[in-house]
């Protein structure tokens, strides 16, 4: 089973009907995972994205996920301060960040590689990041490169802040439907428990020691370790339909 559709569709599953969800710059692959459930299990989901559309008519992905091509037939119009009003108000339900590093605690870093005053490698920023993942609802990281140096034990900055130390309550921020509710790599799915990331399944072609070997920190490991779900024919046929490009290889290359 190829990996981008078991990503893609591992985040459509996030996405619940009737919920807003946010996607940002360079996320060709939540992009179709959000066209993905509206047409399948959430057609009432809110799609709302960096390029400042509602609902775009979208019927072919674009490389860039900012591409003038989503305003075609939108509902509506929103600009990136209105969807950080929105998400201030609680009504931002779910948005999806990516990160060059993760740790245990659900903390991205997006900033810098190395130390901060001087970095060995200097990232784009996170855009905001500090702000909507205190203020979203859910937030769902993900990553192409699960590896020791990708997953690692302690960020080397905090660029979106998931449970920090890991004292903050776990359960009672959950409660709220709020901080990461998932982390999806191109392994498997993770959750969060009471004292870190714990796997949830294991993507077909993988084993529990590939996702253990590949990642720099201890995870929560579950009596009886799932596979996580095959993607459906339906479901393979709305990716293909709407990405005859493969665009969504562009972020394993």
């Amino acid at each position: 089973m190829a990996i981008p559709e078991m990503m893609i569709c591992s985040m459509a599953r996030e996405i619940k009907d009737g919920e807003m969800a946010f996607h940002g710059l360079a996320s060709p692959l939540v992009a179709i995972a959000m066209y993905l459930a509206k047409n399948t299990h959430a057609p009432n989901m809110i799609y709302s994205c960096v390029a400042e559309s509602i609902n775009p008519l979208y019927d072919k992905v674009t490389l860039s996920t900012g591409d003038p091509a989503l305003l075609r037939g939108a509902t509506a119009y929103m600009t990136i301060p209105q969807a950080f009003d929105y998400a201030q108000k609680g009504k931002m339900d779910v948005m999806f960040f990516g990160g060059a590093q993760i740790d245990k605690h659900g903390n991205t870093n997006l900033s810098v590689i190395g130390d901060y005053e001087k970095p060995k490698v200097r990232l784009p920023g996170g855009a905001a990041s500090a702000f909507l993942c205190m203020m979203a609802g859910r937030t769902v990281i993900w990553t192409t490169n699960h590896s020791e140096k990708t997953m690692v034990e302690k960020v080397d900055f905090i660029t979106g802040q998931g449970f920090l130390d890991g004292k903050v309550d776990r359960r009672s921020l959950g409660a709220l439907g709020l901080g990461p509710s998932k982390v999806i790599t191109n392994m498997g799915v993770f959750d969060f428990y009471e004292k870190g990331m714990r796997i949830e399944s294991v993507h077909p072609g993988f084993t529990l020691n590939d996702v253990l070997d590949n990642t720099g920190f201890e995870l929560i490991v579950p009596e009886k370790v799932e596979e996580t779900r095959k993607p459906t024919e339906k479901e393979l046929e709305i990716i293909e339909r709407i990405d005859p490009d493969q665009i969504r290889k562009v972020e394993f290359e």
